[in-house]
Formats: structure tokens, C-alpha cells, sequence
């Protein structure tokens, strides 16, 4: 072979850095496969942009975090643009339709979250049961005694609901089994036999809200689960219910969960996804000592970012070897002339 494949990464890359540097979050997984795959990293640039149509036309590949990908972005670098390499699961802030008229491959890696998010689901239904914020602050400013007013609530023994057992839902069914707990689970098309398979009862959503200590969102944003969750949801729940999202924000009506917690009709909650993202300052939610928040970053670690550039770096030298990545999002794409030319094309200008 004689050409590579240009890959360029969202520059929410290098906004969100921090400390580490480009190695140390998983790219170093890119230059053993210099000889193929040719990276480099687009200026920064926060989630809330859009990646600009100008950064993209030269380039074969996207490597997508978490910003926006309208069709003004994609339509000016289509004649090039062949794939969208999206770095997680979550796949609502692109324009899916426009990718595809476009001839633009869009994959992503749902199975290398699935371990992260799980846990990270588990790790906020403990600190919010346990009154983990509160029970911090107290022990920063003096108020050792105060403890006995915010005693916390087991998770042994009790409900779990879970919304959305697809891959994350059924791992945190998975790694709940040692906390003894009674599962139940919703999704319109759950069958009672698959969630058998995964140790729950699957059951209509107002007996899921009704009867768990637990409710947790796992599922993706769609039509379908836009708006899910409401006042009216928030009031067939237990009144020393945590619920927990990891799903997606609009999933939620974010102003109907803030006064369940405030006027106390549900016990705690654990937020890790929001209608608005970034959290507006002032935002009510955040005034509350009885929620635990976290910036959509409860999966985010130093091993799932490798995990999530290994795979994506091994699908594309497997397309640069004639083979489509198993988890493509918009699989009509493939039968498209304009993708089929750009594929042909770019193999034919890697093995020159």
C-alpha cells in the first residue's frame, strides 16, 4: 500500500484535554498504523460547535467525540468525506439522514462504553442513596453531628428498575447481581424471555416506576424515549426512590425531576446527562444537596478512552482492508453510489 487514510479528530479533543495529552487518552494507539492511517487532531474547539465544513474537506475520515455534525458541515466535504468514526454511542447530535444522502459511513463502538457506563450508573445510585454530597460537605465544614439528619438508604436487597436494558442496562443488571436485588425491566419490545436471560422481569413502565428503590435510565435518545420521563412518572415512584439517568438528557423533563427532588416525593437522584449540556450556570438542579452530578463523564476513564480508539483504529485499517465495521448506524449508506465510489476510491489510492 501506498497512500493512507486521512483521519482528522474533533477538536472537543483538545478542549477537554485537561492535563493528560494526546497519548495518554488513547491516540497512542494510532502511530504503530502511521504507515495506514495518517491522524491529526483539529483545533480546539467546545461540544457545543459544530465541526466546521472547512476542516473536513480534505479528509477521509472523522473521528467524532461530542460535537455537532449538521448537514452544513458534511455537505461541503462529501466529495471526500467516506466515513464518521463515532467515538461512543450516542449518535443524536449528527445528522444521520444528511450522512447518508451524502454517501458518508457513520459506525460507532457502543460495546467499548458498556462496562464504563454501567459502572458509573452503579457509582451514582451508591453516592446518591448514601447522601454522598451532603454528607461531604458536612464533614468539610465542621458539621460532624448533622450526620444522624442525612442517614443514607441500602441498596441490598431492594428493586432495581431499569429503563433501557439494552447493552449498559443489561451490564448493570450483570454486576448488580452481588447486591441481591430484585430486578424489573422496561423497553417496548422486551420480551419476558430475554429479560429472563439477563436476571430481570420485564414489565410495564408504571409498575417498574411504582414498585423500585431504583429507577435508572439506560436507554438511547429516539422519538420514542424523548420526554420518557415526566411529572406524571416522577409521581408513581416511591417516595424514598433514587432515580438515576445515563441515558440521554431530553429522556428526562429536567424541570419535573428538579421539583420531585426539591418538594422530596422521590428520596435522591444521580444525573449524569442533561437537557441542556453544558449545565447552565444557576441551573436549579444544581442548588439541590440531594443529587449527585456529574458532566456526562461518569463512563470517562483513562482505560475506556484506549478501549474506544483501539477498536475504532482496528475497523479502520479493516475498511482500508475491504471490510465494513460490524456496527455501522446507517447501513442504506451502503448501497449508495456515492459511497460505493469514495470506498473504491479509497482503496484504490491505498494500494498505489
Amino acid at each position: 500500500m501506498g497512500g493512507r487514510i486521512r483521519i482528522v479528530a474533533s477538536g472537543d479533543y483538545l478542549y477537554a484535554i485537561g492535563h493528560d495529552r494526546p497519548e495518554t487518552i488513547g491516540f497512542e494507539v494510532f502511530p504503530p498504523m502511521a504507515d495506514l492511517l495518517d491522524l491529526s487532531l483539529l483545533p480546539a474547539a467546545p461540544q457545543t460547535d459544530a465541526v466546521p465544513a472547512s476542516h473536513l474537506v480534505e479528509a477521509d475520515v472523522l473521528l467524532m467525540l461530542g460535537q455537532y455534525l449538521p448537514e452544513g458541515s458534511i455537505a461541503p466535504a462529501a466529495e471526500r468525506l467516506t466515513v464518521v468514526a463515532r467515538a461512543g454511542v450516542g449518535v443524536d447530535k449528527m445528522d444521520i439522514d444528511a450522512l447518508t444522502r451524502h454517501g458518508v459511513m457513520l459506525f460507532n463502538v457502543p460495546d467499548a462504553l458498556t462496562e464504563g457506563t454501567a459502572a458509573g450508573a452503579l457509582a451514582l445510585m451508591l453516592a446518591a442513596a448514601r447522601n454522598m454530597v451532603i454528607q461531604d460537605k458536612l464533614t468539610r465544614e465542621g458539621r460532624w453531628d448533622d450526620r444522624q439528619y442525612h442517614r443514607g438508604r441500602e441498596i441490598y436487597g431492594k428493586t432495581l428498575g431499569v429503563i433501557g436494558p439494552g447493552r449498559i442496562g443489561g451490564e448493570l443488571i450483570r454486576i448488580c447481581a452481588p447486591f441481591r436485588m430484585r430486578v424489573l425491566a422496561y423497553s417496548p419490545r422486551l420480551t419476558p424471555e430475554r429479560a429472563a436471560r439477563i436476571g430481570a422481569e420485564a414489565v410495564p413502565l408504571d409498575r417498574l416506576l411504582a414498585e423500585s428503590h431504583f429507577v435508572t435510565v439506560c436507554a438511547p435518545l429516539t422519538e420514542e424515549t424523548r420526554g420518557m420521563i415526566g411529572a406524571r412518572e416522577f409521581e408513581r415512584m416511591r417516595k424514598d426512590a433514587t432515580f438515576v439517568n445515563v441515558g440521554r438528557g431530553p429522556i428526562v423533563d429536567q424541570a419535573a425531576l428538579t421539583a420531585a427532588l426539591k418538594e422530596r416525593r422521590i428520596a435522591s437522584a444521580g444525573i449524569d446527562v442533561f437537557e441542556t449540556q453544558p449545565v447552565p450556570k444557576g441551573e436549579p438542579l444544581t442548588l439541590l444537596d440531594n443529587v449527585v452530578l456529574t458532566p456526562h463523564a461518569v463512563c470517562d476513564t483513562y482505560e475506556l478512552r484506549r478501549d474506544v480508539l483501539t477498536v475504532i483504529a482496528g475497523e479502520l485499517r479493516g475498511f482500508a482492508q475491504g471490510r465494513i465495521p460490524a456496527t455501522v448506524v446507517n447501513p442504506p449508506v451502503l448501497a449508495s453510489p456515492a459511497f460505493q465510489a469514495k470506498r473504491a476510491a479509497l482503496l484504490k489510492r491505498l494500494a498505489s
